[in-house]
Order: structure tokens, then C-alpha cells, then sequence
């Protein structure tokens, strides 16, 4: 074993491998093209947070756009395998951010 440094991007993304967790430029592709993805309109409403495996977690701040996610899902599932290639992003969970 060496003592030589270790870039801090290269042990994040096989930590993010060894979770089964998109790549970090897959995941900042999503985030940094949410509004191209979604829309205007729904980013306003819809927050792409986090990826936890291949699952994507969506925030929403009323709890009835969680029900349009799940009918939306398959819609924005194949318009993030644009972005980020197929197989990444698998699914979406909506947690709501009542106020």
C-alpha cells in the first residue's frame, strides 16, 4: 500500500459503485438539467433531492403532486435515460415537504 494522495472524486465514485448509485456525473446531469427534463412548470413545483441506488427522490411541496408523479414516472424515467444513459435511474420516490 502507498502513501500517494487519492482524489477525493475518484473514492466517491466507487463508493457510489459499490452502492449501486449512478456515477456523479450522472447524477449532477440530472439536478444541473432538472428544468430540461421536467419542464419549466414542473420544476417549479417538482425538486429533483437525491438518488439512493438507482432510485430517484423527488420533492414536491403539495402532497397531490405526488400522485402525478406516479402517473408522470414512466414519462420523466425515459426522459432522464436521455440524459444519463439507460439503466441509472430505475424508479422515483416523492417526499413531500409540508410546510
Amino acid at each position: 500500500m502507498t502513501n500517494e494522495p487519492v482524489h477525493l472524486r475518484l473514492v466517491l465514485e466507487q463508493l457510489l459503485k459499490d452502492f449501486g448509485t449512478p456515477d456523479i456525473k450522472s447524477i449532477t446531469s440530472i439536478v444541473d438539467q432538472w428544468e430540461d427534463i421536467v419542464g419549466p412548470d414542473l420544476a417549479s413545483k417538482i425538486s429533483a433531492v437525491a438518488i439512493k441506488g438507482s432510485e430517484l427522490i423527488v420533492r414536491v411541496d403539495d402532497p397531490a403532486w405526488a400522485s402525478q408523479i406516479s402517473w408522470l414516472e414512466s414519462q420523466l424515467l425515459e426522459k432522464i435515460e436521455k440524459v444519463v444513459g439507460n439503466e441509472k435511474v430505475s424508479s422515483i420516490r416523492v417526499r413531500t415537504n409540508l410546510k
